[in-house]
């Protein structure tokens, strides 16, 4: 493993309050992508420890919003080359609303051409996209808990809508390729000796972790919130859903009936539809009704995009 290949985070308790100093970051004079070697902070917890390694992740204790500013441009660059039509045209446009969202310029010029990755690589660089997305989500959510005012809280939910309708799309890229490759190459890749514990999950990653606590306080909070806020917080509900069934979606197509690496002999899919039930539950506030429109990014809601929080 060479240091270029490795995608840099900083460790999620570090990550910001605040989406302003992303964008800022998005808009430095000077980006660069040095690998912070020498800063590097190694996991406690052994199981994310093991889960880091095996995709190739490592934390830095250098400022949070350039980390991942880089991370996510970097690695939607790597991801767009191999998930185009032959056209040019992205599989995946939210993923470009996303990288509005997170002060990047949207990428949509269709006479880049498709390009090949293995399995591997899909597998691999999908799942890096995934964190990268999903610490921009935890972001947004402290944003939206600790905004001065509904504007600003809605905006940090919209967001927060945003990076989660592109981690589905991210999953979706992830698993696009055939269940023979899976059990024959991706699968036992994940299970001993090629990684040093059993259990292999994504419940090892310390990003997911804090995601889950950030979706918790928000669903805690949301009751005593504006009640102008509650068709943002439907948003986010229905978003989440999307994320949910698309994450069932690969469980079921690769693993079907079968356990998964984690719960043994439990079926899988069970194990995951009923750990993404509690989610919900913990997440909405109120009855399930029509899912609101997201607002594109591209529309001048985020309020990112005004006075300061502009691109110079």
């Amino acid at each position: 493993m060479t240091s270029e290949s490795v995608l840099w985070l900083a460790p999620p308790h570090r990550l910001p309050h605040d989406l302003a100093g992303l964008r800022a970051a998005a808009h430095r004079p000077e980006r660069h992508h040095t690998p912070p070697g020498h800063r590097r902070v190694p996991e406690r917890d052994p199981r994310e420890a093991a889960f880091d390694e095996y995709f190739v992740v490592a934390r830095c204790t250098c400022a949070p919003e350039p980390l991942l500013i880089d991370a996510l441009d970097d690695i939607l660059g790597t991801v767009r080359a191999f998930s185009r039509n032959p056209d040019g045209t992205p599989t995946e446009p939210d993923l470009e609303l996303a990288a509005h969202a997170a002060g990047l310029a949207p990428r949509t010029d269709s006479s880049e051409r498709a390009t090949q990755a293995t399995v591997r690589e899909r597998w691999i660089q999908g799942h890096r996209l995934f964190f990268a997305l999903t610490q921009a989500t935890v972001i947004a959510l402290r944003h939206a808990l600790h905004a001065p005012s509904p504007a600003e809280t809605a905006h940090g939910l919209d967001s927060a809508a945003h990076f989660l309708r592109a981690c589905a799309s991210a999953l979706r890229i992830t698993a696009s390729f055939g269940v023979d490759d899976y059990h024959d190459i991706v699968r036992p890749s994940m299970a001993p000796p090629h990684v040093r514990r059993t259990g292999f999950s994504g419940l090892w990653s310390a990003d997911h972790r804090v995601l889950v606590r950030c979706l918790r306080e928000w669903g805690l909070a949301a009751p005593t919130k504006s009640a102008t806020l509650r068709p943002a917080h439907r948003r986010l509900v229905e978003v989440l859903t999307e994320v949910h069934h698309a994450h069932v979606g690969v469980c079921s197509r690769f693993v079907g009936s079968g356990p998964s690496l984690l719960r043994g002999a439990e079926p899988g899919v069970q194990a995951l539809e009923r750990l993404c039930q509690r989610r919900r539950a913990g997440l909405d506030v109120e009855p399930a009704g029509a899912p609101a429109r997201l607002p594109d990014a591209r529309d001048g809601i985020l309020t990112a995009a005004r006075n300061s929080r502009t691109a110079p």
